[in-house]
């Protein structure tokens, strides 16, 4: 016997952003036209008052989707940098996907880690620079959930125009795919086994390819962004080591000076003294 799949009721979306940036705005906007659509949407303000905030951890693995919206502020909170690499990991596992949502912020700001997005990102590593494996996963996952494809929301963009497109994309993602074949047991039971097509089966083999891809990548990345920041580690010592010597350089030509000018000025008492 086969069953129609349908959209799962507990289909739940989680939405990782900076709240004091876009809270009231975009992303209040955007869980209204989820939620329209009969969506179950999370976000963190939906959790009970009281709670410890590594509840957020748990309503992540609840999640089949997480929209991970990087704005030009989401690296100065350390919560959002730790949803990531959760995120990450759920998505490397195969147990979520993510769509990541660029809002006035250039995709290439943040795989690259640039500007006031990495200025931020920069502060927040100071700031636990003893906790330097934790460091390195927030790196990670900045280079791996940025790789994937993603949608842009610029100054030029409409917002409810941007806020359908977004729904439709979810939607998408939770679609049914191919049929249920219900096997009775022996005992009474039932089996239910999910039943791909031909061009399922294909577009499967493709979609792993590309993870595996889109892995390798994001790894390449992870090594280069990396490889940047210690270059512009040295960078920063070799302009420092350049300012010293200009200023013992001008201290030296500044003795130079002064002894030429006290050589001339003997000089010329040397002379006037002869002359009598």
């Amino acid at each position: 016997m086969y069953v129609s799949r349908s959209r799962p009721k507990n289909h739940q979306v989680f939405v990782s952003f900076r709240g004091e940036e876009l809270r009231c705005g975009f992303v209040s906007h955007l869980v209204e036209a989820l939620q329209r659509q009969g969506i179950n949407v999370f976000i963190d303000k939906l959790e009970s008052i009281g709670q410890d905030l590594s509840n957020l951890f748990v309503r992540i693995e609840e999640s089949a989707i997480a929209l991970v919206i990087f704005s030009r502020r989401y690296t100065e909170s350390r919560w959002c940098l730790d949803e990531l690499v959760k995120i990450k990991q759920r998505v490397d596992q195969g147990l979520l996907k993510v769509i990541p949502i660029f809002s006035k912020v250039k995709p290439v700001t943040v795989k690259q880690v640039r500007g006031a997005f990495g200025d931020k990102f920069r502060d927040r590593e100071w700031e636990y620079r003893c906790d330097k494996p934790r460091t390195d996963r927030w790196k990670e996952a900045l280079a791996s959930i940025s790789c994937k494809i993603g949608l842009t929301f610029d100054k030029k963009s409409n917002e409810s125009i941007f806020v359908r497109t977004i729904v439709k994309e979810v939607e998408k993602m939770i679609q049914p795919q191919g049929n249920f074949a219900i096997t009775p047991l022996s005992g009474g039971g039932q089996c239910v086994n999910i039943l791909a097509s031909g061009q399922d089966q294909m577009d499967l083999s493709r979609d792993s390819v590309l993870v595996q891809e889109n892995s390798y990548i994001a790894n390449q990345i992870v090594v280069v962004s990396n490889n940047y920041m210690d270059i512009e580690y040295q960078n920063c010592v070799l302009r420092a080591q350049l300012v010293a010597l200009s200023e013992r350089l001008f201290s030296l030509n500044s003795i130079i000076e002064m002894s030429e000018r006290v050589t001339a000025d003997v000089f010329l008492f040397t002379a006037n003294t002869s002359l009598f």
